[in-house]
């Protein structure tokens, strides 16, 4: 009996043991939810103590998350995916080791209970930024199936361990082998000496992609072994470039060797490279083997740059001076000026640059020599040069060289370089410097003055405005307008009378507008026009440019020209006020349209449409002004646009508007109310 009640006593504990466990996993799946409903939180922080919550659900927690994925079209989870995710970023940083361990090794067992390849992928992808030599091992059974050996070998490869590395290998060595180029490039990465005879192997019988792998992950490695498959790979192709990259791979292993110490072995590839290049990418070749020799050897490898930036190909000279100038040191400099004389016409250009770039004042007899060379282009490149050598120190020489010098192309090079040195006193000796220089440095001296900006200089161009030299003169004219101000508009006005050129008339017109555009007063800014057009000045010159300096008395003006003028005048004055600056025009404009004009009568009905379109009021006083011109709009086609202007703005009066052409008597006014009306909204009523 006693042993009865043992036993009784025994059964129950068992039996309250399993209850509570339930309710224990009942506990941990409501306290899951309830975390993951808080997802996405609104903050990192927030985001991180909902993931510590997670995994102090313990082993139980992160189980029942992650049986949580399930494949497409099976459930929703996308909350779950989201918490997976994010629990799998925190413990990427955490410290402590035995966390991330935990965190991989559940991840491990739901990735092999998987039988869906995209979930399996999914958790792959954890294991990128959580994984360690157990991850390894885990996917290495993948490595070999398609569509998930990418999945696996980012694994190995984001682990970076050595046992990553052996089963990287094995991988590669497998067949098959469905991302074979993928696992190339990753130990090419972590320059992997084991498997050269893989690499070796698939430089042979891979695909296009796969040999390209290979002979990079021969290079990378930079052993003896890798020397031979990768000239006979170059050699294959004839040392050109092809798709599998061949002359590059063999470049990059004499690169890798040459910093390891093997100069001698690096120069004897190089050499070969340079040797054999040949057809259209000869100067690919030749510029990428220099590039490896002057990395290895630096300034060791001054001798044959100098040589190449003398080569007959423009863009072999032009590689080989951009690898002088990262060469640090006067002795590159003395070279360079020393080997200068030898040089051709075509090539001194790039050399003095160079020279000018590298600021050593080494160069600078010889920048100085060079400025007076007979060749234009040499000149051009020698005062940049000087410019950029000696900064605002060069500005009186290359002033100087201005006024003493006529080649146009390098007076544009000193001009501008001029423009980067010069400050106010500069300028001063630019116009002190005027009255004495003569045809193309009077010129360049112009249009100096004339970048400055400065209104002092007006009165020293504008005498020029009557130069005998015709470049001189039309120079003077054209740079007015960055020079003029507002009290200069008479004397520009003056210059009407001087020219019948229609080129230069269209800049002193230009010049007149800019100087009345800098008074202050917007509405005198029309002033003096005005007053030159009653002392009976051309209207044809004036009349188009009171649109660009508007105001109200130049409105008035252009009103009463056109309702006294002569057909031409009529037509000057309609156009300018097609052009008017601001919708202040659209008054004379109804006034043309309600006289009945029968040239200017439907023009100006469209002009003033269209002005009220573009004008910067709202809507209500825009209707205003279409209720204006309504009367006027006697063809059925104004009443049209009319309507459809209305319907743009989109109101209540615009409605009521547009339904009184409802009865129009024409069909395709009544048909575009109709259409003007189902495009507001009901609401707009």
């Amino acid at each position: 009996m006693k042993g009865f009640r043992i036993v009784l006593v025994f059964l129950a504990a068992i039996l309250l043991q399993f209850n509570l466990h339930g309710q224990d996993a009942d506990n941990v799946a409501a306290r899951l939810d309830r975390l993951l409903a808080g997802l996405p939180a609104d903050n990192p922080a927030l985001t991180n103590e909902i993931m510590e919550e997670i995994f102090s659900l313990g082993e139980e927690g992160t189980g029942l998350l992650c049986s949580r994925i399930v494949p497409a079209g099976m459930g929703d989870d996308l909350g779950a995916r989201y918490a997976v995710a994010s629990l799998t970023a925190t413990l990427s940083a955490d410290r402590e080791e035995s966390r991330k361990r935990a965190w991989e090794h559940q991840v491990i067992r739901f990735m092999r209970l998987s039988s869906d390849r995209e979930v399996t992928a999914f958790f792959m992808k954890q294991l990128n930024l959580i994984g360690a030599d157990e991850a390894v091992q885990a996917v290495a059974d993948y490595a070999a199936t398609q569509g998930l050996c990418e999945d696996a070998v980012m694994v190995m490869q984001a682990v970076d361990t050595p046992a990553s590395e052996v089963m990287l290998s094995a991988v590669l060595a497998s067949d098959p082998c469905p991302c074979a180029a993928q696992v190339m490039v990753a130990l090419a990465e972590k320059e992997y000496e084991g498997a050269i005879g893989s690499y070796t192997d698939w430089s042979i019988k891979g695909s296009i992609s796969e040999r390209g792998a290979a002979l990079y992950a021969l290079a990378a490695t930079g052993s003896p072994a890798a020397r031979q498959p990768l000239l006979r790979a170059a050699g294959e192709v004839s040392f050109r470039r092809e798709p599998s990259g061949a002359v590059n791979a063999l470049l990059l292993y004499a690169r890798k060797v040459g910093l390891g110490g093997n100069i001698k072995e690096m120069k004897k590839i190089t050499e070969m490279v340079i040797a054999s290049a040949g057809g259209a990418d000869a100067a690919t070749q030749r510029i990428a083997a220099m590039s490896v020799i002057t990395e290895v050897m630096d300034d060791g490898a001054l001798k044959m740059l100098i040589k190449a930036a003398g080569d007959p190909d423009p863009v072999v000279r032009g590689a080989a001076l951009n690898l002088v100038s990262f060469l640090p040191g006067s002795t590159v400099t003395k070279k360079l000026v020393r080997s200068y004389q030898k040089y051709d016409r075509e090539a001194k250009p790039g050399v003095l640059f160079v020279l000018g770039e590298r600021g050593d004042d080494l160069a600078l007899p010889l920048i100085m020599k060079a400025i007076n060379d007979p060749a234009p282009e040499i000149v051009a490149e020698a005062l940049n040069a000087l410019a950029r050598l000696r900064g605002r120190e060069a500005a009186g020489t290359l002033l100087e060289w201005i006024m003493n010098n006529d080649s146009e192309e390098g007076h544009r090079a000193a001009a501008t370089a001029l423009t980067t040195l010069l400050d106010s006193t500069g300028t001063d000796r630019v116009a002190a410097s005027l009255p004495d220089s003569r045809g193309q440095a009077t010129v360049t001296l112009i249009r100096l003055l004339a970048w400055s900006g400065r209104n002092k200089y007006f009165d020293a161009v504008y005498e020029l405005t009557g130069s005998s030299d015709m470049a001189v003169r039309a120079t003077a004219v054209s740079s007015l307008a960055t020079l003029a101000s507002c009290s200069n508009q008479q004397k520009i006005i003056e210059l009407f009378d001087r020219t019948l050129e229609r080129g230069e008339a269209a800049a002193i017109s230009h010049a007149l507008v800019a100087a009345a555009n800098q008074c202050e007063d917007p509405e005198k800014r029309s002033e003096v026009i005005i007053t030159a057009m009653d002392k009976e000045r051309s209207r044809k010159e004036l009349i188009p440019l009171l649109a660009e300096t508007g105001g109200q008395s130049a409105l008035k003006r252009v009103a009463r020209e056109f309702e006294n003028g002569d057909a031409a005048t009529r037509d000057l004055c309609f156009d300018a006020l097609l052009h008017w600056p601001d919708h202040t025009a659209a008054a004379v404009l109804l006034d043309i349209c309600a006289s009945g004009n029968k040239t200017f009568g439907r023009p100006s009905f469209d002009a003033y449409l269209k002005t009220v379109s573009e004008a910067p009021l709202d809507a209500e006083r825009k209707l205003d002004m279409i209720n204006d011109i309504a009367p006027h709009a006697g063809a059925p086609d104004a009443r049209t646009a009319m309507i459809y202007l209305a319907a743009s703005l989109g109101t209540d009066r615009a409605r009521q508007f547009i339904e009184t052409f409802l009865s129009d008597p024409y069909e395709e006014v009544r048909s575009a109310a109709k259409d003007a009306l189902s495009t507001l909204k009901p609401d707009d009523r």
